[in-house]
């Protein structure tokens, strides 16, 4: 192969990885938020996530927990809901939410996508089912055992 044609190999090559770090870059580029955006300190939610959808997630956690508002949210001690300061990360609890909705992401893209086409996802209520501590059931007893297999005939 001649040099120049090696240089346009080379060259063509670089320009196609380039373009494709780019393409990838875009992907992960977190999304802007919208102007007036009326949520702060979220990192799970895009930030152009509506009130009514924001309101409707804090609702099934709650009912898949079984817990209200201030189990992951600082409130004061009258707990009245104009009183909860919302983007505070200051309960362990918050955090622990964010932590295990990452997991399902995970969980639901890695593996249930790759195996089920029907995409019955993990949710919060796949486990806790209105426990804010996931019950943990022992398995059921083994099967009693059935009369052995009769002996071998030895003739």
């Amino acid at each position: 192969m001649r040099a120049g044609a090696r240089i346009v190999v080379i060259v063509g090559t670089l320009v196609v990885a380039w373009g494709c770090a780019a393409i990838s870059g875009q992907k992960r580029a977190p999304e802007p938020p919208r102007p007036g955006a009326e949520f702060h300190n979220l990192k799970i939610f895009s930030p152009n996530t509506t009130h009514d959808e924001l309101i409707a997630n804090m609702r099934g956690f709650s009912r898949a927990l079984g817990v209200r508002c201030n189990h992951c949210h600082v409130s004061t001690m009258d707990g009245a809901k104009e009183n909860f300061d919302f983007p505070s990360d200051a309960k362990p609890e918050k955090d622990m939410a964010r932590t295990m909705l990452r997991m399902s992401e995970r969980v639901n893209a890695d593996y249930i996508g790759k195996i089920s086409q029907h995409r019955n996802n993990v949710t919060c209520d796949t486990c806790h089912r209105g426990h804010s501590v996931p019950e943990v059931t022992p398995p059921p007893p083994p099967a009693a055992n059935p009369a052995p297999p009769p002996a071998a005939n030895p003739s």
